[in-house]
C-alpha cells in the first residue's frame, strides 16, 4: 500500500496525543464512586417469572444484532478488508452476544458487583469499533493495537471493581466515541458507505439520553416503557446502521466514490 500522506499522519498523530491525555486524565483527576441509586431502575415489573422484565428481555436487541454482525463479516465485501480491520469489526459483533448476557445478568438483580459483568463485554464492542475506525484508515497491519485498545478498555472495568473508581471506564468509552467522531472528520477510508456510522452515533446519543430520563420516560409512557428498555434498543438500532454498512461497503474508485 503506499505510504500515508503527511498531513493524514499528523492528524493520526494528533488523535494518539488526544488518546494518550485522555488516559493520563482518567489516572490523576480525583476519583469517582459509582452512585448506587444507578441500579433504582423506573421498571421493576416482573413478567414470566423474570425480574425486571423490560431491561432484561430488551437484551435480546443486542443478541439480534451481535448474530447479524458475525453473519455479514462472511460476506466477501468484508473479507476483502484488511486482517486489523475485519478482526475489529468481529471482536466488536462478538461483544455485542456477551452483552447481551452480561446485561440480564445484571438487570436480573442489579448491583455492582453484576454491573461488572455487563461493563466488561462492552469494553469488547466500542473498544474494537475503535480499533476497527482507525485500522482501515491508517492500514494497521498488526493485531497489537486491537489487542491493546480491547485490553486497555477491559483493564478499566479490572481498575473500577477493586479501586472503586469509574472514572477510567467512563474515559474509555467517552474517549473512544470522541476519537470514532474524530477519526470519521480527520481521516479518510478506503471503504464507501461510511457516513451510516453518523445515524449509528445518533442512536447511540439517543440511548444515553433515555438511560437518563429512564423515570421520566417511564411516567410519560404511563408506566409502559422505561427509558432504560429504550436505551438497550437505541443502542441495538445503532449497530444496524454498522452492519448495513458493512453489507453494502465498496472499495472506492473514480466510478464508486
Amino acid at each position: 500500500m503506499p505510504p500515508l500522506p503527511s498531513v493524514i499522519r499528523r492528524r493520526a498523530y494528533a488523535l494518539a496525543l488526544l488518546g494518550a491525555v485522555l488516559l493520563v486524565l482518567a489516572l490523576v483527576l480525583p476519583p469517582v464512586a459509582q452512585p448506587q441509586d444507578y441500579h433504582d431502575f423506573a421498571d421493576k415489573r416482573a413478567w414470566l417469572g423474570m425480574p425486571n422484565f423490560g431491561n432484561v428481555a430488551s437484551n435480546i436487541a443486542f443478541l439480534l444484532a451481535g448474530l447479524a454482525g458475525l453473519a455479514v463479516m462472511r460476506t466477501p465485501a468484508v473479507r476483502a478488508m484488511g486482517a486489523a480491520s475485519r478482526y475489529g469489526y468481529d471482536l466488536m459483533f462478538l461483544g455485542l452476544l456477551l452483552t447481551a448476557f452480561g446485561s440480564s445478568y445484571y438487570h436480573w438483580a442489579p448491583s455492582d458487583a453484576r454491573l461488572v459483568w455487563d461493563r466488561l463485554p462492552m469494553t469488547v464492542v466500542f473498544m474494537p469499533l475503535l480499533a476497527a475506525t482507525f485500522a482501515e484508515r491508517l492500514n494497521w497491519r498488526s493485531l497489537l493495537p486491537l489487542l491493546a485498545l480491547t485490553l486497555l478498555g477491559m483493564g478499566s472495568v479490572v481498575y473500577w471493581k477493586f479501586s472503586g473508581n469509574f472514572l477510567p471506564y467512563l474515559m474509555a468509552q467517552a474517549g473512544a466515541i470522541l476519537l470514532i467522531l474524530l477519526a470519521l472528520a480527520w481521516l479518510p477510508t478506503p471503504w464507501t458507505g461510511r457516513r451510516l456510522m453518523i445515524p449509528a452515533l445518533v442512536c447511540y446519543a439517543f440511548a444515553f439520553v433515555c438511560e437518563r430520563l429512564d423515570g421520566e420516560i417511564f411516567q410519560l409512557t404511563g408506566g409502559i416503557v422505561s427509558g432504560h428498555t429504550i436505551k438497550h434498543l437505541g443502542a441495538a438500532a445503532a449497530f444496524y446502521f454498522i452492519w448495513r454498512m458493512l453489507k453494502q461497503q465498496r472499495l472506492k474508485t473514480d466510478s464508486n466514490p
